[in-house]
């Protein structure tokens, strides 16, 4: 999109833009369609990120890197599955931050070769001004205070993550409103060189803040029909949300539980397989309420099959 209002701007689009012209209707919309893209990027903000958000440049543009943590740095595909750990790294795209690993598709290199966890070091991003929204991002690697990605204020830690002690990362996310409108960088930091001693990370992804919704009033206890032919019931205690839901045969095929928080007119939480079925899965899933008799899946991890229940 940047390159497209480049080409407009130096001239080298048929469109024209003159103080004495008059815009022509396909222009007007070709301008709007891109500021309401560039409204739900950081762009949009009134402010572009300098540095890769989700290391698809193949390196660390934007980014400073200090000691030996990150030389081999962005690592390319599932490194730990072809070296069989049996911990798929779950990443995004087609590289992201493996400080364990060694490949980065380069001549002579091998996918699965590591570094290993002794070298450390820190890469931290370009300066930027914190939107009043949140910021989400991948993680895996160790899970103690060493090994960690953080947000620094004038050089000052005010939030912190790890992982959990296994290859495969998940997503975490921060509330930056509390930080909104202040300069910023992410750091990502090894200083172990014992067991579990790296990091991983990928994708970072800021979604700006939008205006609260007026929250539901209506109850959602009750007994809901989804478009995945189950059965689900729901019992909402204030802001809270729960539910046991199960497939048309009585639950043997697929039996889960859900647990969310209410914030305006959506709930955010996370979901489970139970063994009552013989699914296995979870994740996390995010609601739109359309109304008191109508939800709606607006996120889902971990292979949920429902988007929409009635009742």
């Amino acid at each position: 999109m940047k390159r497209i209002w480049n080409r407009m701007s130096e001239g080298s689009s048929p469109l024209r833009l003159g103080f004495s012209g008059v815009l022509c209707k396909s222009g007007a919309i070709l301008i709007i369609l891109c500021f309401a893209f560039l409204l739900n990027s950081p762009e949009g903000w009134g402010q572009s990120i300098r540095f890769t958000l989700d290391f698809e440049t193949g390196d660390l543009r934007g980014w400073t890197r200090t000691g030996t943590a990150f030389n081999y740095q962005p690592t390319l595909g599932d490194n730990p599955t072809a070296r069989r750990r049996g911990q798929p790294s779950k990443h995004q795209g087609h590289y992201w931050i493996g400080g364990y690993e060694k490949y980065q598709g380069l001549p002579g290199q091998r996918p699965g070769a590591v570094q290993g966890d002794g070298p450390q070091g820190t890469l931290t991003s370009l300066p930027f001004s914190i939107p009043s929204g949140t910021l989400s991002f991948l993680i895996g690697g160790g899970n103690s205070f060493q090994t960690r990605v953080e947000l620094l204020i004038s050089g000052q830690r005010v939030l912190h993550a790890s992982g959990q002690n296994t290859e495969t990362m998940h997503r975490i996310t921060w509330n930056l409103v509390p930080h909104g409108g202040k300069t910023g960088q992410i750091r990502i930091v090894d200083k172990s060189s014992g067991g579990w001693g790296h990091i991983n990370v990928d994708d970072f992804r800021f979604v700006g803040a939008t205006k609260p919704s007026a929250p539901v009033s209506k109850d959602l206890t009750g007994q809901w029909r989804c478009n995945d032919g189950g059965t689900y019931f729901i019992r909402q205690v204030g802001s809270e949300l729960w539910w046991f839901g199960q497939s048309g045969d009585g639950g043997v095929t697929w039996s889960n539980v859900y647990h969310g928080r209410i914030q305006g007119n959506q709930v955010i939480g996370r979901w489970a397989d139970v063994p009552h079925g013989k699914l296995r899965n979870a994740g996390e899933m995010s609601l739109e309420i359309l109304g008191s008799r109508r939800l709606k899946a607006i996120r889902r991890t971990g292979g949920f099959g429902g988007s929409e229940w009635t009742r």
